[in-house]
Order: structure tokens, then sequence, then C-alpha cells
């Protein structure tokens, strides 16, 4: 109850402080902060790989690092219907599911300094999560880590009909939190939440500290490129103070 409290006052100040800028003729204030979770919070992608290549093992089927790893973002039974086809595919699906969960509180955790840097924007915007993940592994990981309290809005692949990079994610969380595209940020470390988040509307932010490098990430043109926590406090802090749509990171 104390949690819902917190999160309904965030969403009146946010309100309150949106309808304040508008008088002033102020544009473009940023009130909402996106993140995916896998990559980008957790440092879960060591975990995902050996649960991904037990069940290629499992199901006999050729395990290719890269072919695999460079999906990861899309939801877990497009993988499967990828690599296992669709007769296959549940199987897939509860293969990954056990073979996750009976090593997730051993692997899981969050990235240094992530959870700090939560508790710093915390105070100053609304925080939402938008992944891929399903409900059920979502709320796992973050109970595990203690860290729902800190979202406001969690959006899974089980709460919308089409996935990243399709909008449809981001445009839900920012309705979910009557945010405009122009005063929110969605940051994430795959193309696809690049890509989703550029089809929304709002300015994106790749780190390249998970699935994808920076050269990758780049073809994707996100507003900000960093490599690090300290990087994107500065990022955020710069979007906050300047309001307005920078250009994006252009192709090299």
């Amino acid at each position: 109850m104390k949690e819902k409290i917190l999160i309904w006052e965030k969403l009146v100040y946010n309100a309150l402080i949106k309808q304040v800028c508008q008088l002033r003729g102020e544009e473009n204030m940023l009130t909402t902060i996106l993140f995916d979770l896998d990559g980008t919070v957790t440092n879960s992608l060591p975990l995902i790989k050996q649960t991904y290549a037990k069940v290629f093992k499992e199901m006999g089927l050729n395990w290719g690092n890269d072919d695999v790893m460079r999906l990861i973002g899309l939801p877990l039974k497009e993988i499967g219907r990828q690599f296992a086809g669709e007769l296959r595919v549940e199987e897939f699906f509860d293969r990954y599911q056990y073979f996750y969960r009976r090593e997730h509180n051993r692997c899981m955790e969050v990235y240094p300094g992530t959870e700090e840097l939560l508790n710093q924007l915390g105070k100053q915007f609304t925080l939402a999560i938008v992944t891929s993940k399903s409900k059920v592994g979502t709320e796992m990981t973050l109970d595990f880590l203690k860290l729902k309290n800190k979202f406001s809005v969690v959006i899974t692949a089980d709460d919308v009909e089409k996935h990243k990079p399709d909008p449809e994610p981001v445009e839900k969380a920012l309705a979910s939190l009557d945010a405009h595209p122009d005063e929110a940020v969605f940051i994430g470390d795959s193309p696809f939440d690049i890509v989703s988040g550029n089809n929304a509307g709002v300015t994106t932010i790749a780190v390249s500290w998970g699935m994808a490098d920076a050269a990758e990430l780049n073809t994707h043109l996100p507003n900000y490129l960093v490599s690090s926590r300290e990087q994107l406090s500065v990022v955020i802090e710069k979007i906050a103070q300047e309001g307005a749509l920078p250009q994006r990171v252009s192709k090299k």
C-alpha cells in the first residue's frame, strides 16, 4: 500500500509540474524515464547465454552464440520459433523457463552503480520498465533484486500485442503514466530498444555495457550513446536542463 501511495504521489507531482511548465510556455520538460531490464538495469546476459546453451543442447539444436544473442530483446517464444520451429516452440519455452528459474537467484545481479542511479533519478522523475521479458520472469527478477518499488509502471511481453522494435511497449508505458513522448527518454542496450523508442518519438539513450556494442547501436541512431552509469547520469541531467530533443547519433 505504501508503494502505491508513493507512486500516486509521483504521478500527481509530475502532472502539476507539467501544468506549471505549460502555463510558463516551457515545453519538452523531462518527467519520465523508461528502462529496458536485461542488459540495461540487470547484468543478466551471462545467465541468459548459459540458459540458451543448455536448451539448445537438450533439444539437439545447433548452437550459434552470435546468432542467438543478437536476438536478445525479442520475446522468448519469438526466438524459440526461429530456432526450434513452431511445432517445438512450447518445448523450447518450457525448457528455457526451467533452467532460467533454477539458476536465477545464483546468477542474477544489478550492474554496479545502477541501484544508486535509480535512487537518484527516482527523486526527480517517474521511472518505468519496458521489457520483452515475460511478466513472471520480470517480477521474479525485480522481486529478487528488491527493485520493484523503484518503478511506477512495468510493461512486459505479456502486456502488449506487438513487441520491440514496434513502438507499442513504449507507447503503452507512456499512456499508463499519462506522459507525452516529448517528456520521456528510453534507455536500452539493444537495437530493438532504440528502434522501439525512436518509433515512439521519445529521446533514446543507448548503453554499450549490455548486449550490443557501440558500433552496432550507432547504426540505429540513438539520440545519445553512453558507456557508463556516470555518463548516463550526466546525459539525463543535460536533457532535463535543455529540454529539447537532440540530434540523433550519426551513422559512421
